[in-house]
């Protein structure tokens, strides 16, 4: 290859890496991932965490058709009219004396089984709710991981084209000290920055192995299970989708955590009513027949109450019960504080990072490309030295791998987004 031909290469290098990459694609049997939607549909059923918290929800819902049911009725037997002169301890039959069978069944005051069942179901919410947070939690670090593992593997071509283009540039420089026009040490700084690149290359493969490896553990997976090696990035939302005050409303009322709050506050209330009905008096009723030695001579009834004497227990418990509810309503505020806080600061640093990728991609990576192609051509003509080479191809690179990590931070700021209003956008 003459000295010609190389700067018309290293810039073909330069602007041709994504359709390399449409070329050489690789065979991805048996390995999954190529979007991020089907590994967030397989960790919503796979996931540990997401599976306990499902169970616990299903736990929490059994409940409460039981919190409203009547308990278990009582049979009663009683003997009367016991005669003195048996010498046992208990009568020689069970015929002597006057025998009274009954069933016996208590019943709460009226509204109590209604309250305790509302109580079930407030927490049968809370728990349903608590489990898509867990979801929402596994779904925006699955977001995360893959963004972790796309810029990982977008990192990993770019050093791998810099230490292709570094190859070009070494024996340019060895050709050039050859014929006496160079000098030895530009071949050597193009050694030791290839060296440099490898050892970029391989942190990169370890970053983009503990993603992967983060990714299948999210989807409880076996760690070292293939994924797809090239992922698509989720599109960014257009800016109109994502005004801040439209964010904040639907993060007020579509945010697990703030609404599993409100099933709290719900619960804490009708604990309070039921902690006031507790005044009132249960009842027991009964029935039965009434039998004297072997003849039945009748029936019998019964009721019973109880009488709330103990007024420092029943107002001790009212109390308890609406300091809970003012409890639960104050923390509430404080998570629909947080969460308002938390999304207003994902939403300016993902205005911020698009802000950013718009003039790394229009204004700086143009002018650095333009910048290595002029002085690679130079270098050539043997009008620029090899230093200037170095510095523009460092420049190069140094902006794609800034327009990489802005729109991984992008990624991120997205998934905290989505998570913080209870969904995708």
């Amino acid at each position: 290859m003459n000295e010609r031909i190389l700067p018309m290469a290293l810039a073909i290098m330069t602007l041709s890496v994504p359709l390399a990459w449409a070329e050489d694609m690789p065979d991805h049997t048996g390995a999954i991932g190529a979007t991020v939607d089907e590994l967030v549909a397989m960790a919503r059923g796979m996931n540990p965490d997401v599976q306990v918290a499902v169970l616990e929800a299903d736990a929490a819902a059994a409940k409460v058709e039981a919190a409203g049911s009547l308990p278990d009725p009582k049979i009663q037997w009683q003997v009367q009219q016991w005669p003195r002169d048996n010498p046992g301890l208990l009568p020689r039959s069970p015929l002597l004396g006057d025998n009274m069978f009954s069933v016996v069944q208590m019943f709460p005051f009226w509204g109590k089984r209604d309250l305790r069942r509302d109580i079930a179901a407030a927490d049968a919410r809370q728990a349903s709710l608590m489990r898509h947070e867990v979801e929402n939690e596994v779904v925006a670090r699955v977001k995360i991981a893959y963004a972790q593992y796309h810029s990982a593997h977008l990192v990993g071509d770019l050093d791998r084209d810099l230490r292709d283009r570094m190859d070009i540039l070494a024996k340019q420089a060895i050709a050039r000290y050859a014929r006496g026009q160079g000098r030895q040490e530009d071949a050597t700084r193009a050694q030791v920055e290839k060296a440099r690149l490898d050892t970029d290359i391989a942190r990169t493969e370890a970053e983009r192995a503990q993603a992967r490896v983060a990714i299948n553990r999210l989807l409880n997976r076996d760690l070292n299970a293939p994924l797809v090696e090239m992922p698509a990035p989720r599109p960014i939302p257009a800016a109109d989708k994502l005004d801040i005050t439209d964010l904040i409303v639907r993060s007020q009322s579509s945010n697990p955590q703030v609404q599993a709050q409100q099933a709290a506050i719900d619960g804490a209330q009708k604990s309070a009513d039921l902690a006031e009905r507790d005044w009132y008096p249960d009842f027991e009723v009964g029935f039965g027949p009434e039998q004297m030695g072997d003849r039945l001579v009748g029936y019998n009834a019964m009721i019973s109450a109880t009488i709330p004497l103990q007024w420092g227990l029943h107002d001790s418990q009212i109390s308890e019960a609406k300091a809970r509810a003012s409890a639960s309503r104050t923390k509430r505020e404080a998570i629909a504080r947080d969460v308002e806080e938390s999304l207003t600061n994902s939403w300016i640093s993902l205005k911020s990072s698009r802000q950013v990728e718009t003039l790394l991609r229009d204004n700086q990576l143009p002018q650095a490309k333009i910048g290595f192609e002029s002085v690679a051509n130079a270098y050539a003509l043997g009008q620029s030295n090899f230093v200037d080479v170095l510095t523009a191809e460092q420049q190069l690179w140094t902006t794609d791998i800034d327009l990489i990590k802005v729109r991984f931070d992008q990624q991120m700021r997205l998934a905290e987004i989505e998570r913080l209003i209870g969904g995708d956008l």
